[in-house]
């Protein structure tokens, strides 16, 4: 009888450790969010978001500030289609007000981002709050 136990109490702890150390070393999923914070500030070509606005305390001041945009509660699509091509949003050269601030419409295309990124970027914005 001690044998059995002993037994079935060394199958466990295999089994047991078995699944720690795949729960321990399984790939991470990231949310669009996530992935979107990740290719905001991954300096990839064409992604120069920073060089325009503000996020936290990186970022120009040209553009409004996007630390808060998920307050602002614009949809993912509309972030999206701000993001590719931002005059079907704003007339280029208009002047908006936003937050008390005012700034020219010259935010460029960024159509050459997938509609992966697009979403991700977007998310991400969405997220600031």
């Amino acid at each position: 009888m001690k044998k059995g136990i002993t037994a079935v109490f060394i199958i466990l702890v295999i089994v047991l450790g078995y699944v720690a150390v795949h729960a321990l070393t399984a790939p991470v999923k990231l949310s669009a969010a996530q992935l979107g914070n990740q290719l905001i500030h991954s300096n990839k070509k064409g992604i120069d978001c920073f060089a325009c606005h503000t996020i936290g305390k990186k970022g120009g001041s040209v553009g409004p500030d996007l630390s808060k945009e998920g307050l602002a509660k614009h949809s993912i699509k509309w972030l999206e289609v701000q993001i590719a091509t931002p005059a079907k949003n704003f007339k280029p050269g208009s002047t908006l007000k936003i937050d008390g601030k005012s700034y020219m419409a010259i935010m460029p295309d960024h159509k050459m981002l997938s509609k992966k990124e697009l979403y991700e970027l977007a998310s991400y914005l969405e997220s600031l709050k």
